[in-house]
């Protein structure tokens, strides 16, 4: 019997908007989709400067990023999803998003370590969980795959690998002020693009084999695309 997925796409921005896209292209004429529930996940709303490197048109501005992917994968892909657009704050966030009998698949395409303390949380926590995480910069970044299963972590999460992420201090993106949020650097829309693609083929691995190897993905855009892996011990 094939598992039941709830895929919470958490951020729907630069990277986890065509993260989305491709997913919803997907699961447009394969029957893994009746076994998937979709939610994402983000309290952004669309701006100006966002059509450039984001999925989003001009009549989309001053919409809420989540609430408009939501929107192309029903109305386009024919994908019944949900959407929360509210930043992830709380561990109980992520809680109130489970759905019974689903394994919890979290896709992270955060900007924001405070966020991503509280998925490592639910990581931690959670018995069963598959974490995908991706971080990336104007051009280079990484894709983390976290794997945990009957309790055990199979393959750790960024958190793990970068302990750094835990003695953070920044606000959670609902606290920041309009300048630092105003302020913040752009990705490439290509490396965007090539961290989205990562993702998503990590995530149709998961629907064909059912299971991860678990690792990091370390790619620069500009360098040849180059990309390699790296598998991490527990």
């Amino acid at each position: 019997m094939r598992a039941r997925y709830n895929i919470l796409i958490i951020g729907c921005g630069g990277t986890g908007g065509n993260f989305a896209s491709m997913l919803g292209r997907y699961l447009y004429d394969n029957d893994v989709a009746k076994s998937c529930s979709i939610t994402l996940v983000d309290g952004d709303y669309v701006e100006n400067k966002n059509i450039g490197r984001q999925p989003f048109l001009p009549c989309d501005v001053g919409r809420n990023k989540a609430e408009v992917m939501a929107e192309v994968l029903t109305e386009v892909f024919g994908i019944q999803c949900g959407y929360y657009p509210k930043y992830i704050d709380s561990l109980k966030d992520i809680e109130n998003l489970e759905k019974y009998g689903y394994v919890t698949v979290i896709i992270g395409c955060v900007d924001n370590h405070a966020c991503r303390k509280v998925l490592h949380e639910y990581f931690k926590t959670a018995p069963v969980c598959y974490y995908l995480d991706s971080a990336n910069e104007f051009s280079s970044g990484e894709v983390v795959v976290g794997l945990k299963i009957g309790g055990k972590i199979m393959s750790p999460d960024r958190a793990i690998i970068f302990p750094e992420i835990l003695e953070d201090k920044s606000l959670p993106r609902s606290e920041e002020s309009c300048e630092v949020l105003n302020n913040s650097r752009p990705q490439h829309l290509a490396t965007n693009m090539l961290a989205a693609t990562i993702l998503f083929k990590c995530t149709v691995e998961l629907f064909v084999e059912e299971m991860w190897n678990g690792g990091v993905y370390y790619f620069d855009t500009f360098k040849g695309s180059v990309l390699f892996k790296e598998v991490v011990q527990v």
